[in-house]
């Protein structure tokens, strides 16, 4: 593939009829924020012509809700919707009150950190994060200041866990433990409840919306946006995607510090 936009389509998304996109979904690093991992101003103006138009707006992301919402002040009043936490948490971006959450039990997140072995781990949980043993503060997303914990504790469900590791276990314990397994950047594998992944969450709201799956266009650059992007009647991965990602798309845009999510929108939602 080339990195033009629209490049294996030629031009406007082709859904049944002739329709665009009504739903743009869009993961934030290494997609929809740049390399400061802030909304840039075009972005910030395609996303609010396309709103203004009549698209439905969904911020996917890995990050937990708080931080999400920390980078995403120039999107709010767009009547957004964010998905946080991997399909976690899903509510209102300018509501912090959730109207979809799934969350794993302590219990379940120590069978998980059993089958992944020694390593440095974090959890996402409602009230907030908490860091285990040997985690560096450098990837704390803003949460460096987090408490730390020997062990996971029972007073509270978990939104997310994550550890440093190589890779997942194997496909047989993964497929015995029932959790979902992904992962949003090299090094790093992300454990939560069943449902509670991206295509999970957009799934619920497009039920909602009595819309299906072809009326979505999707963006994204890591693993935990795959299922999403072949999914949705149009998958756009960034230039700066992982190779699976990028084969998986049905279009490839720009790198996410070139604004790419906007240049797509610009040329076939404006």
């Amino acid at each position: 593939m080339t990195s033009t936009d629209s490049a294996r389509t030629g031009g406007r998304p082709r859904l049944p009829g002739g329709a665009r996109p009504s739903v743009v979904v869009s993961d934030l690093d290494g997609t929809l924020l740049d390399a400061d991992r802030k909304v840039g101003e075009r972005t910030r103006k395609a996303l609010t012509a396309a709103v203004e138009g009549g698209v439905r707006l969904v911020l996917a992301t890995a990050r937990p809700a708080w931080s999400a919402r920390e980078v995403l002040l120039p999107l709010r009043g767009l009547g957004a919707t964010l998905v946080s936490s991997n399909g976690a948490v899903t509510g209102d971006l300018d509501d912090p009150r959730p109207r979809r959450v799934r969350a794993m039990a302590p219990a379940r997140v120590r069978e998980a950190l059993t089958l992944l072995g020694p390593g440095p781990w974090a959890l996402d949980r409602p009230s907030g994060r908490l860091l285990g043993p040997d985690w560096p503060d450098v990837l704390s997303s803003g949460g460096a200041g987090a408490p730390r914990v020997e062990e996971v504790p029972d007073d509270e469900e978990v939104l997310c866990l994550m550890a440093l590791r190589a890779s997942p276990p194997g496909p047989s314990s993964r497929a015995s433990a029932n959790l979902c397994w992904t992962s949003s950047d090299a090094g790093l594998v992300e454990v939560s409840a069943p449902g509670a992944d991206k295509r999970s969450a957009v799934s619920w709201l497009l039920d909602g919306w009595d819309l299906g799956w072809s009326a979505v266009v999707a963006f994204g650059d890591a693993p935990n946006d795959l299922s999403l992007l072949r999914s949705a009647g149009t998958g756009v991965a960034m230039a700066n995607a992982v190779s699976d990602v990028r084969f998986s798309a049905t279009e490839l845009t720009a790198d996410h510090d070139e604004d790419g999510v906007a240049m797509w929108v610009e040329r076939n939602l404006l």
